[in-house]
């Protein structure tokens, strides 16, 4: 009897050993799969950026037009304004002769009406001084006036001076104008940018007697006369 038990005592801790060792194979072989699905998953993922990296296109920055710029517009007035602005795009559709840097335009103008998101090209700008009309904005006017050497100093004017408009006739001579820009002066015909009340006054005033022109300092220039005042 006592034989007997003591042989089922050792079947019964044989079987719970073999449980055992089933149990841990068992979550072995669990914890194998989970880390397992982990690599995989890791490995798919970092394959997949790799991927989206890989076929994003090259991009390009260029300028376009952040608003529509009309033609003859000057390269100063537009980049004044704020007219150009920088984006990127795909290489691919990059416009030919597109401008990488506005300094490449410096000085020119626009030969023609460019649209708002048009991408800017060397081809859209031209070093001309006769797009007098880029050059007014607003209420200005170019006004011209036939003008001998000595009152309009025609010998010496050039554009981008600023001249005081007087006019001399049999009462004395009276002050028509201040600080006013030239825009060109070509074979003694010199013109001049005017606001558009300005330009009915010296127009009118002109028929009365004739027009002088006085080139004012680059830096520092006063006035100590006013306007309209007569002098004998």
């Amino acid at each position: 009897m006592e034989a007997h038990r003591h042989f089922g005592k050792r079947s019964s801790g044989a079987r719970g050993q073999a449980l055992a060792g089933r149990k841990n194979a068992v979550l072995v072989a669990a914890a194998s799969a989970l880390l397992a699905a982990a690599l995989i998953y890791l490995f798919v993922s970092r394959y997949d950026k790799r991927q989206v990296v890989q076929l994003a296109p090259p991009q390009t920055a260029v300028w376009v037009a952040a608003h529509a710029i009309p033609q003859g517009t000057p390269e100063a007035a537009i980049a004044g304004e704020g007219y150009f602005k920088r984006i990127e795009v795909p290489t691919a559709r990059v416009a030919p002769g597109a401008i990488v840097d506005p300094s490449q335009v410096v000085g020119e103008a626009a030969t023609s009406e460019i649209v708002a998101g048009q991408q800017i090209t060397a081809s859209d700008f031209t070093r001309s001084t006769s797009l007098i009309s880029g050059l007014l904005r607003g209420d200005e006017r170019a006004v011209a006036f036939s003008l001998s050497s000595e009152q309009g100093l025609t010998s010496y004017l050039a554009a981008g001076d600023t001249v005081d408009v007087m006019l001399v006739g049999t009462k004395g001579s009276e002050m028509l104008a201040q600080d006013v820009p030239v825009l060109a002066n070509a074979a003694g015909i010199v013109v001049l940018r005017l606001s558009d009340r300005q330009a009915l006054i010296v127009t009118a005033q002109s028929t009365k007697g004739s027009l002088w022109l006085s080139l004012r300092p680059s830096i520092g220039a006063s006035d100590s006369v006013r306007l309209y005042s007569v002098g004998s």
